[in-house]
């Protein structure tokens, strides 16, 4: 692997699920990694259902199901999630939580089935309109450690004299965070700055003695993430003799996605005591992103027995339009210390510096397109199994932008994320008007190499009641994943290619709870 595709698989080992924005293949990524959150009665199922038909979800899953409706109905489900994150940051633990109350599913079926008195092959069917959360980024995370690895004890200073590495002072300007740390006196020149040599290089120079800062600062950083995508869908499903189903969708999508993340480096130890240059380093990044998006999606199923349904959905790529605001601002706090310049003997007190920078981008994703097959079994009225499989190839994703160059993010798409395929299994049982449900679901880990299993496991149960002029679903869902963050990007200094960025462990749980009220018209 050459050191320009080594460096973005480290960036994105940086950043992966924790939805820090550094670079937009990561973006590509965080928006096509979507699923139904949709009814409680879909997501007790695992959210297998393209195969079933019958629920107010098909408009999002599989609008054929709609082909199945028998009356129209109004839904509406309120959701509440429950957030909890543990890090191992060089064996020290942390822990965060969050919990976000928001609507996972609301929408309306007309339904213009025909009489079973009409001698039609042509039963019919419906149309729906409706709202589905497709994504949820609402997360708190924190991990807190002494950075004392034996191999790259290190600093958030050293990524930053590795970015300015070869580059002429008057140049810095253009690298953001090197150049404020320049002028926060972190960082400073060997050679002479106006000859474009890479011999040179940047290095420490917080005082006149040229040493360098302490060792072992301690390390936290708290990560919080807000937002979501919703899809709205105009959906039609017809039903052909009772034995195909068919139907079609036209969505619109939103997103909204904000990030803040606070990381700070303090308690430095300089020859195993406290460093009485420096007090405090720390950096603040913001992100916010707003866009909408269009797409669509086609489906089928098929009923030759009563007792067994195949079904199978494509939905086609998302084409989004983004809007992104920034921020990044850097704090050094001296202890009063007086620099000494080796030029020109001038002395100068170092207290507390600040500087911040703002910018604006905007920017088109493509997500990828998604092939859905899936599979019911009934057990006459005693309820049913259904499974689920989705087929999604997520180097198939692309930016665009007329603000910035995207060779590199494009590069990354390719050549980071791969094919996968996500199941889901689920299950209804019925005692008279009640029903009992259970399920399960994977989601594939969408990088091809990743020291960390970015699979998606949940596991998730409910209970109804229905009758012919109401119905009410209650689910729980308990999703499991595991992360990694560093907070930069650093490499050796013998081996180039050599990562030694420290780097946070990250266990995510989630537990989602949703009820849906539905009444039939």
């Amino acid at each position: 692997m050459n050191r320009l595709l080594f460096l973005v698989f480290t960036l994105v080992l940086c950043a992966n699920q924790s939805q820090a924005q550094i670079g937009y293949f990561n973006d590509a990524l965080n928006y096509s990694r979507t699923s139904s959150i949709g009814t409680a009665r879909t997501q007790a199922l695992g959210g297998a259902q393209v195969a079933l038909g019958g629920d107010i979800n098909s408009a999002y899953a599989n609008p054929a199901g709609l082909g199945f409706n028998r009356s129209s109905v109004v839904t509406f489900t309120p959701s509440t999630n429950f957030y909890n994150s543990k890090s191992d940051y060089f064996g020290q633990l942390a822990e965060d939580s969050k919990a976000n109350f928001n609507i996972a599913n609301l929408g309306v079926i007309f339904n213009f089935a025909k009489s079973d008195y009409e001698d039609s092959k042509f039963k019919g069917g419906s149309f729906a309109i409706t709202m589905t959360r497709e994504n949820n980024f609402h997360q708190d995370m924190l991990y807190d450690g002494y950075n004392g690895q034996e191999q790259g004890k290190s600093s958030i200073v050293d990524s930053w004299l590795d970015q300015a590495w070869g580059t002429p002072t008057n140049r810095l300007i253009n690298l953001g965070y090197p150049y404020d740390a320049y002028n926060h006196y972190l960082i400073s020149d060997y050679g002479d700055p106006d000859q474009p040599s890479y011999d040179k290089y940047m290095g420490y120079l917080p005082d006149s003695t040229i040493r360098e800062l302490g060792d072992f600062p301690r390390q936290i950083e708290t990560i919080k993430n807000t937002g979501s995508q919703y899809q709205w869908d105009f959906a039609a499903g017809g039903n052909y003799n009772d034995v195909i189903y068919f139907g079609a969708s036209f969505s619109l999508n939103s997103i909204k996605y904000s990030s803040e993340r606070l990381f700070s480096e303090t308690e430095f130890l300089y020859n195993d005591q406290p460093d009485e240059i420096i007090n405090e380093i720390s950096t603040m990044s913001t992100v916010d992103v707003r866009g909408t998006g269009v797409s669509g999606t086609f489906g089928v199923i098929a009923r030759p027995l009563d007792l067994i349904r195949f079904g199978v959905s494509l939905a086609t790529p998302t084409y989004y339009w983004l809007s992104e605001e920034t921020s990044e601002d850097l704090f050094t706090s001296y202890n009063s210390w007086d620099y000494h310049d080796p030029v020109t003997s001038d002395v100068t007190r170092l207290e507390d510096f600040y500087d911040e920078y703002f910018t604006e981008s905007k920017y088109q994703i493509k997500t990828p397109m998604k092939l859905t097959t899936g599979i019911a079994l009934f057990l006459g009225k005693s309820g049913f199994i259904s499974a689920d499989v989705d087929f999604i190839d997520y180097s198939k994703s692309k930016i665009t932008s007329s603000d910035f160059d995207v060779t590199d993010d494009n590069l990354a798409i390719s050549s980071l994320y791969q094919k996968t395929m996500n199941w889901r299994v689920g299950s209804e049982f019925r005692v008279n008007a009640f029903r009992i449900r259970g399920g399960y679901s994977y989601e594939g880990d969408p990088y091809k190499n990743s020291a960390t299993d970015n699979s998606i496991s949940k596991i998730s149960g409910g209970v109804g009641y229905r009758n012919q002029e109401f119905f009410v679903d209650i689910s729980a869902v308990h999703s499991k994943w595991s992360t990694t963050r560093s907070p930069y990007t650093i490499y050796s200094f013998s081996d180039p290619n050599e990562d030694i960025s420290p780097t946070a462990f990250i266990e995510n749980k989630n537990l989602n709870i949703s009820v849906t009220f539905g009444i039939n018209f």
